[in-house]
């Protein structure tokens, strides 16, 4: 697994420390079809739709919080465009800690391990994740360097935030953990707000 970004080191640790203690919700109880049940040591309610949108959500978050990090260093980018970069990697990485602690607590390590490499539902490859740091060392005194960096930023979350939307559904609909689905609708919500406040910081 890649290093995470430096907002979620101690959050790694914390996790793994509560995971033990991370709550199990109660059933669905719509009457659908269940998925499959999860890991061994996973409450009987968490199926294979939990656990496989958590083990992807999770890197998909790390990179958000690694993107909004970059941004923030750059000097000159606009009060509205940082304050929603602060906004995403405080509540991202809130929703980390939350999903690595129960990763820990139903035994999720092989999967977690085997999604930390993928790139999609959104995600930026390495390529568009180095213009956007090649564009934020370059902004240093540069102006226009700074507002382009911004741009792209905003451009590359967008873009971001409507994978994890698209992935996020299918747990609503399919999740078998309760308190999973509550934080899975919640994602959706702020996502979605914050593609609008991104639609008009770029005048769309």
């Amino acid at each position: 697994m890649k290093k995470l970004p430096a907002a979620l080191t101690a959050l790694v640790v914390t996790a793994a420390l509560a995971g033990c203690s991370a709550g199990s919700g109660s059933p669905s109880g719509d009457g659908s079809a269940p998925a499959a049940s999860g890991p061994a040591g996973a409450p009987a309610e968490v199926n294979d739709v939990d656990t496989h949108f958590v083990a992807m959500m999770t890197p998909h978050h790390e990179q958000a919080v690694e993107m909004s990090e970059i941004v923030l260093a750059v000097d000159g980018v606009s009060e509205p465009t940082r304050d929603l970069a602060q906004r995403i990697l405080d509540g991202q990485t809130e929703e980390i800690g939350t999903m690595l602690g129960w990763a820990d607590a139903w035994g999720m390590d092989d999967l977690m391990q085997m999604h930390s490499v993928h790139v999609a539902n959104g995600m930026l490859t390495s390529d568009q994740m180095g213009s956007l740091e090649r564009l934020a060392d370059a902004s240093t005194g540069d102006a226009a360097a700074a507002a382009e960096a911004e741009t792209t930023f905003l451009e590359l979350m967008h873009s971001h935030h409507e994978g994890a939307i698209a992935m996020t559904q299918g747990e609503i609909e399919g999740g078998g953990h309760a308190e999973l689905r509550d934080l899975a609708q919640v994602m959706v919500d702020v996502q979605t707000a914050e593609m609008a406040e991104i639609d008009t910081l770029l005048g769309r």
